[in-house]
């Protein structure tokens, strides 16, 4: 039996041993590396020659960063904040120029590791979160090689009696620069529900109508739009000894979710492709990472769940299309860095996604200050946020930690 193993009575004996032999398989393979081969359709320059094969479907999305990709970012959460816009702006900032927010890099790609087979049975894979840890600034021009490192399966014991066991799998991605610095390292996280059927899949989630939004409802909404804008920190800058444990942030809210919202984020992530390009990815894969259009007979990519109901249907998802976890993360991202302002640094945050944010969600960002602390020399600060939909339900959470500046700092600063 796999270790910290969680043998069901609703399934078959057959089936039960058969997960256990793959979660051994997945952990004997934990500290693997991984390599994508190809950044598009050339091969990357820093992977070693392959020996086992394809590292699965994982690759570079995009090497560079540039001040295109930066704003087809924002434009994918509603970002307007003139740092990573407006060189007229930013030019007289302390950065000299544009930067990148720190979530940027979720647009460069995340290296899978790409040795362990698909789980038995009838499976469904949804995010389970990620915890980010920055080093460094992104700027335009800055160019990406990544590597990955499997960290294995987890299984974790349901709240409830159900018809499927649950697997936390973990992925680590390290991004270097191109000068071989380390910007950041992203462990990944995927809640894997293992099953013998689709409809035991599905038992993993109810079905709800969409919310219907009155008129005072979307005025509301727009308010909020524009309260934002008012209310980002920007130039002024947030120092370090004028914030108190219990500071809140202002709220963040977008919504309610639409295709549109979704397709601009995963095209500015550059993970999907079309056409003959799909099908090299898909081509072998469609038990594992596809499905089957029932109208169509054709087979398609799974990650069309974010933007189709059959397509999230056909994988179990009753309640049709969701939004991209990535999107949301940005969004608690997006809140933190208007508080802190232009000159602080978002040097960590680990997401939790609690569940789905369903297609017609409009989801609230909230956060505030838990703890602010001096550490190796910096002046930190400790936040946590939330993100709660029309109806009050929390989908996804973070904790993170900042670096303000210091008024006596600056006073030293001066006094040498």
């Amino acid at each position: 039996m796999a270790d910290n193993g969680f043998r069901n009575d609703l399934l078959s004996d057959e089936f039960n041993n058969a997960v256990d032999k793959w979660a051994a398989e997945r952990n004997a393979l934990v500290g693997d590396l991984a390599f994508p081969e190809q950044v598009g359709n050339l091969r990357s320059p820093y992977a070693p020659p392959s020996k086992r094969g394809p590292n699965s479907h994982y690759a570079l999305f995009n090497e560079e960063v540039t001040k295109d990709l930066i704003r087809h970012f924002c434009d994918g959460i509603g970002d307007k904040n003139p740092l990573y816009r407006w060189d007229e702006y930013a030019k007289f900032t302390k950065h000299g120029g544009v930067i990148a927010p720190n979530g940027i890099l979720i647009c460069i790609g995340e290296a899978g590791a790409g040795q362990g087979t698909v789980a038995p049975g009838f499976g469904r894979s949804l995010a389970g979160g990620s915890s980010w840890r920055w080093f460094g600034t992104v700027r335009p021009g800055d160019k990406f090689h990544v590597f990955g490192t499997d960290m294995g399966v987890t299984e974790k014991k349901p709240r409830r009696e159900v018809p499927y066991r649950l697997f936390q799998a973990t992925y680590r991605t390290t991004y270097l620069n191109q000068r071989n610095e380390t910007v950041a390292v992203r462990d990944r996280t995927r809640m894997q529900i293992v099953a013998e059927s689709r409809q035991k899949t599905e038992s993993a989630f109810t079905e709800r109508p969409r919310h219907r939004y009155t008129e005072d409802e979307l005025d509301a909404i727009h308010q909020a739009y524009e309260d934002e804008e008012k209310n980002r920190r920007g130039s002024t800058p947030r120092y370090w000894e004028e914030v108190s444990a219990g500071d809140e942030l202002f709220p963040v809210v977008a919504g309610p979710l639409t295709t549109l919202d979704v397709h601009v984020w995963m095209a500015a992530m550059g993970q999907q492709s079309a056409f003959n390009v799909n099908w090299d990815m898909l081509r072998g894969h469609v038990a594992d990472h596809g499905w089957v259009d029932p109208e169509t007979n054709a087979p398609r990519w799974r990650a069309e769940a974010h933007l189709v109901d059959a397509a999230a249907r056909v994988t179990g998802l009753r309640s049709g299309a969701y939004g991209h976890h990535g999107q949301f993360e940005s969004l608690m991202q997006k809140a933190i860095q208007n508080w802190m302002g232009d000159d602080g640094f978002l040097v960590f945050q680990s997401n939790r996604t609690r569940r789905p944010s369903w297609m017609g969600d409009t989801t609230t960002v909230t956060g505030s200050v838990t703890r602010k602390y001096e550490e190796d020399g910096r002046h930190l600060v400790d936040i946590e946020c939330s993100c709660t939909t029309q109806d009050g339900e929390v989908h996804q959470t973070c904790e993170a930690t900042v670096a303000l500046p210091s008024r006596s700092a600056y006073r030293n600063e001066g006094a040498r």
